[in-house]
Parts: C-alpha cells; sequence; structure tokens
C-alpha cells in the first residue's frame, strides 16, 4: 500500500516488494529494489525519510520521524528485523537491525554496524560502524567485519535468523489476531460486541475487534492490534496508539482503560490496565497486565514492566524489569504534550484524505 499525506506523494525505485500490509507514505524516498514485510511501515507524514537501495523491512518493522524536527535517513543494503524501529535517526550503509531493537531520535549509527536483538539505542548517540551493539542502553561488544555482517542480514532476510537477531520478547501478533478474519477492514466483531468509534482515526492496516470504544480525537495507526477479546478496551479523547502497537485482553485479565491525552509509542505491547490522562507508554516497551500509569506517568522507550506495577504520576519507569528512574522534569512534560497535540492534528488529516 503506498499513500500521499497532504500533498505529499513517496517515490519509490524499481524492483519495489511490498506485502499487501506493508505501507509506504507521504514524503518517502526510497531506492530500487526494497522489500517490505507484512506490516512494515515507513510513514513520512512530519518529516522526510530517505532510504536507500536494496534495503528489507521485516514484519512489523516501523520507520518513523519526529513531527516538523528530524527525518529519518536509512543508507543502502540496510535490514531491519521483525518489530524493529528506527526513529528519526540516520543508519549507514549495510547497517542490521535485529528483532525489537529500537533506534532512537537524533541517533547515527556509522555503516556496517549490528544491533542485536532487543537493543535500545538512546537518543542523539552517535555509534561508530563495524561493532556489534546490544544492550538497554546500546554498549559496543565486539567488532564485526563485512562478511559476518552480511551473513546476519541474509539470515534475517531468509527467516532464520542468527540468534544474536532473536529477540526474547517478540510482540504476539498471531496469538491475538489467529480467530479474525484477514478481509473485511480494520473493525471486526468479537463475541457479539463491536468497536465504537467517535470521530477517530483507525488505520487501514490496524485491526480493532470487539468491545473498543474509541473517543475523539483518538487515533490507531498503521499495524496495530486492539484486541478486546470476551473484555473491553477504552481509548480515552486525544490518545494515540501509535505503529505496530499491540493492545490485547480479555475478561478474565480484565480491562483496558486509557484516558484523555495518552500516548501509546510505536511497536508496544500490552495487556490490561489503567492508563492515566496525560501518561506516556514509550516505543518499543513491553507492559504485563494489570500496570497502573497515574496521570503524567511515563513508561521508558524499551522498557518490559512487570504485571501489577504502579507507576506513580509525573514519574519515569524504566529498564528491564522497569523500576522508579526519576521524576520527569517540566520540559519532558511540554515535549509529551507537544507530541500528543501533534497525534490529534494526524488524527484530522488521515480521517480528512480519501481512502487509499
Amino acid at each position: 500500500m503506498i499513500i500521499d499525506y497532504l500533498h505529499h506523494k513517496p517515490a519509490i525505485g524499481d524492483g519495489a516488494a511490498i506485502a499487501g500490509r506493508g505501507i509506504v507514505i507521504g514524503r518517502s524516498t526510497i531506492g530500487s529494489r526494497p522489500s517490505f514485510s507484512d506490516y512494515a511501515t515507513v510513514r513520512a507524514d512530519g518529516e522526510n525519510i530517505r532510504v536507500g537501495a536494496n534495503v528489507w523491512f521485516g514484519e512489523h518493522a516501523t520507520v518513523h520521524i519526529a513531527d516538523q524536527v528530524l527525518g529519518a535517513v536509512i543508507g543502502d543494503d540496510v535490514t531491519v528485523g521483525r518489530y524493529g524501529l528506527v526513529h528519526a535517526c540516520t543508519l549507514g550503509d549495510g547497517v542490521v537491525v535485529g528483532e525489537s531493537s529500537v533506534v532512537m531520535d537524533g541517533t547515527s549509527i556509522g555503516p556496517h554496524a549490528l544491533i542485536a536483538a532487543d537493543t535500545v539505542v538512546p537518543p542523539r548517540k552517535t555509534l561508530p560502524g563495524g561493532f556489534v551493539y546490544a544492550g538497554h542502553p546500546a554498549k559496543p561488544v565486539r567488532e564485526i567485519g563485512p562478511d559476518e555482517l552480511a551473513q546476519y542480514a541474509r539470515s534475517l532476510r531468509s527467516g532464520n535468523p542468527h540468534g544474536d537477531l532473536v529477540s526474547a520478547r517478540l510482540p504476539g501478533w498471531a496469538a491475538v489476531v489467529q480467530r479474525l478474519p484477514a478481509a473485511g477492514g480494520p473493525l471486526h466483531a468479537l463475541h457479539g460486541r463491536s468497536p465504537r468509534l467517535a470521530r477517530a482515526y483507525v488505520a487501514p492496516t490496524a485491526i480493532v475487534a470487539g468491545d473498543v470504544e474509541i473517543a475523539d480525537d483518538a487515533s490507531v495507526f498503521f499495524g496495530c492490534a486492539v484486541i478486546a477479546g470476551d473484555g473491553r478496551i477504552v481509548i480515552g479523547p486525544r490518545t494515540n496508539v501509535q505503529d505496530n502497537s499491540i493492545l490485547a485482553t480479555d475478561r478474565a485479565r480484565g480491562d483496558l482503560v486509557l484516558g484523555n491525552g495518552v500516548t501509546i509509542g510505536h511497536n508496544v505491547e500490552m495487556g490490561s490496565g489503567m492508563i492515566g490522562d496525560d501518561a506516556l507508554i514509550g516505543m518499543g516497551s513491553r507492559v504485563g497486565d494489570g500496570v497502573v500509569v497515574e496521570r503524567g506517568g511515563c513508561i521508558a522507550a524499551g522498557a518490559w514492566v512487570e504485571p501489577g506495577v504502579v507507576v506513580p504520576a509525573g514519574w519515569i519507569w524504566a529498564g528491564r524489569p522497569a523500576r522508579p528512574f526519576r521524576e520527569l522534569k517540566a520540559a519532558e512534560r511540554a515535549e509529551f504534550a507537544r507530541a500528543r497535540d501533534i497525534y490529534v492534528t494526524y488524527s484530522r488529516d488521515y480521517r480528512a484524505a480519501p481512502a487509499p
């Protein structure tokens, strides 16, 4: 699927292979012979994305930008594994990104580097090429040569990834959507209940099923699954669920209620819980059942949160397992509010666009 954003139309080189639910959006410029697996999403709405030739994005891989601040630049021969996230950063030629890894805003990774599975590269880092990086946060592990790196890339592209590239906590997409029809649009009845949308946006490659209530100016973006089972999910006004995130629960696990102005980052997985107004769940995080995030609380990017945790108002929890990190700064709260408002604008823009 190739779609415009406002007046911006993607430019894609010859020989593109885009799976049925892969998607390229907006001001994307992509070289020849790119390959996009199912639900791989390159989303250049608020800034430019430039991608080189012979790139490969696995299932539910995400490339996005920082609106009006930073685009993304991806070199030739780059390989990104399943649920890998490349956000407003630069990847040099030949870089390999393992499953469920997160590369954050303003980072620059030199050519021919390998980012191991489940790695988090924090914002504004410069990582020289020719090394393997791993951990949360990413640290250099050893040097790697071009021939060995090419073997790693081939293993990902062939569907038989090397052990260093395999996530220990890959989101369970297949398990939550297995009983749903493959066709018929993004909205599905389940257990006798159907989703209810106010003035909200649900992307064409998302799946929303069961007793799900989505309020005004809320949004569920590309490749997301919001599956209530025989339970209930509420997505409050001005709340956004970003690309390739999975929100799934059932009656036994409990409801999932997202308040007003909540941000759920890209490639998140979460179950039942209560997320307070203006909270932020960082990109690439994994959030267990029964978690409570109080008003304005934050789960940091890439955190793994154990079931039943309570994140106090105004605090950041980070790590694996997540633990109290520090209180949010005023500038961070302002940035969260800006991000929320940007997604309200995105919701309105995408709703106003012609159906793809």
